[in-house]
């Protein structure tokens, strides 16, 4: 395996097929998408279900499977443009910001549908696969990378189990407190 610790997903009940898909795919991602990695994107490439995906990165984020870590996107409703990044739910603001773009004024918080949820892999491989390349990583400024679909906090909040939970241990009571 690339990824050891990525065997801690069995005790959660995960194939050990999915397990080493997850692994391989992990270990083949180019350096310039390591902090942009989607489980939308891992089920397309993979075949692997959503729900499964999504559980699987939440669970590679957490404390006993620190192999990824959650960036949450701030994006603006209006211009789609990245606000922030910020890696802990609780620093999504709360209050009113303006966006720097197109200076349209909004709350994060009371918008889930705009915070995108990626992942960044923070463990390198424990074998190597292929050479290491001079690319450099970017960040993407405005919209939605790629045509694939992204993952928002609401819809981490619309299928809730435990592992997703991990993503969002205090945002549902800061949601809740700004309305």
């Amino acid at each position: 395996m690339y990824f050891p610790l990525l065997r801690n997903l069995s005790k959660y009940q995960i194939e050990p097929v999915a397990i080493n898909l997850l692994d391989s795919w992990l270990a083949i991602q180019r350096s310039a998408i390591l902090r942009n990695l989607s489980p939308l994107r891992f089920s397309v490439q993979s075949g692997i279900d959503v729900d499964l995906a999504i559980d699987m990165f939440a669970l590679s984020s957490s404390s006993d499977i620190p192999v990824l870590k959650p960036i949450y996107k701030v994006l603006c409703p209006n211009c789609d443009g990245v606000h922030q990044n910020v890696y802990i739910d609780s620093e999504i603001p709360q209050h009113t910001i303006n966006c720097r773009f197109c200076e349209y004024e909004f709350i994060p918080i009371n918008r889930q549908d705009y915070i995108e949820i990626v992942f960044e892999r923070i463990l390198t491989p424990a074998k190597s696969i292929h050479p290491t390349s001079s690319t450099t990583s970017f960040e993407h400024r405005v919209g939605n990378v790629g045509k694939s679909d992204s993952l928002r906090a609401s819809d981490i909040n619309k299928n809730s189990n435990h592992a997703r939970r991990l993503l969002f241990d205090a945002l549902d009571s800061r949601y809740e407190a700004a309305q």
